[in-house]
């Protein structure tokens, strides 16, 4: 009988709230300045700006960022700034502060950023980022190739 209780308040919960797609998912718009094209893709909730960008084939290099860099995990954090986007402005200041490793490798391609500058590798999409778009430069660096 508890069993047939459960059930029945599980199958109502659930009758309720169906589960939805557009619940989990934002729209993302990349400005791939190198191809003078503009492509929006839809981006699962919790995932990086940039496993967004990969898992729908766009020509975004970069490696997806360990955890961010801390005194307590020393996670490894974001490598290289090949993944380098600029935020338009209004979804920059909904972004969580930049890490100390983000600020780093930045630094490293300082004569290109902006003040809107962001690494997609540490971008985690959240539903306040719905219709974020951003830009990647041309002058991003290319580690293809590297040896």
């Amino acid at each position: 009988m508890l069993a047939s209780l459960a059930n029945r308040g599980a199958r109502r919960f659930l009758a309720s709230k169906p589960a939805m797609v557009a619940d989990s998912t934002i729209s993302c718009t990349f400005i791939l300045a190198k191809k003078k094209q503009k492509v929006t893709v839809p981006g699962q909730i919790g995932w990086s700006l940039l496993e967004t960008a990969q898992h729908h084939g766009l020509p975004v290099p970069g490696t997806q960022a360990d955890t961010k860099w801390d005194y307590s995990d020393f996670g490894e954090g974001p490598s290289s700034a090949e993944d380098h986007v600029v935020v338009q402005r209004e979804y920059f200041d909904k972004l969580e502060p930049m890490g100390f490793q983000e600020c780093h490798v930045l630094g490293e391609v300082e004569e290109h950023i902006t003040g809107t500058s962001r690494l997609a590798s540490c971008i985690k999409l959240t539903k306040e980022l719905d219709g974020i778009t951003v830009m990647l430069p041309e002058t991003n660096p290319d580690l293809t190739n590297y040896c």
